[in-house]
């Protein structure tokens, strides 16, 4: 057996391994790396979604009344927003040509809601709806998302409520029931009863404090002149 030649051979072998690990190790970074680029790229997608909803909600003003809102309860802007109803919702009877609103919405950005209102409970409560809302997550972008739901109004039959359900609604009542009523006296139709605190007033409180002042040190100079009784040096008893 040639030893020489066996020695000589063992450097350029180790070489050879070396390169060949060195290959397999970039191939499996490489595989690494494009995984970790497609999960990073799917968990980016998946947290900034768009997601619109449709809802028919009660009138802050009056719950007898109906309003539409289209809220975008996603992290993303939807584009090209389109609202379907089935069956179509019908209008009121002075209205019957008017399409039913915010049918079609061209921009609306994460949080943003739309609120338009709508008709009457009445024609609308006992029907049980099917809604169908598509949006892009691009301008350009020719795929849709979908969503399709049922909205049944049936659930909202018999709701009442004791005062404004917002805050902000009772405030704005009270203010315009303070300019209603400040309105006839600003006019001269009305007449403001005051109590007004005169000068005759404050000269008369005063004379009062003084004459209480007054009373307060004759009775505490009366308890000062009374002469305290004997004790009995041996028993201490008065």
């Amino acid at each position: 057996m040639n030893w020489a030649g066996f020695i000589t051979a063992i450097p350029s072998g180790i070489t050879v391994l070396g390169a060949v690990v060195t290959a397999v190790a970039t191939v499996m970074l490489w595989l690494v790396t494009r995984t970790l680029a497609i999960e990073t790229k799917r968990m980016a997608e998946a947290s900034a979604q768009p997601q619109v909803v449709v809802s028919i909600e009660p009138n802050q003003w009056a719950i007898n009344y109906a309003d539409i809102v289209v809220a975008n309860t996603g992290n993303a802007t939807a584009f090209d927003v389109l609202v379907k109803f089935d069956p179509e919702i019908p209008r009121e009877r002075d209205t019957p040509e008017r399409p039913t609103p915010l049918q079609t919405v061209s921009l609306l950005r994460p949080g943003q809601k739309l609120v338009n209102f709508l008709s009457s409970f009445e024609p609308i409560i006992d029907i049980s709806y099917t809604v169908t809302v598509s949006w892009k997550r691009q301008p350009t972008d020719p795929k849709r998302e979908t969503l399709t739901y049922p909205l049944n109004l049936k659930e909202m039959d018999g709701r009442g409520s004791l005062g404004a359900a917002d805050p902000m609604t009772q405030i704005a009542t009270e203010v315009k029931n303070i300019r209603e009523d400040w309105r006839g006296v600003a006019g001269g139709n009305k007449k403001i009863q005051a109590d007004v605190f005169t000068a005759m007033d404050r000269l008369h409180h005063q004379r009062q404090t003084r004459r209480w002042m007054r009373q307060m040190r004759r009775e505490q100079a009366a308890q000062q002149s009374v002469p305290n009784p004997p004790t009995d040096p041996q028993t201490g008893a008065e």
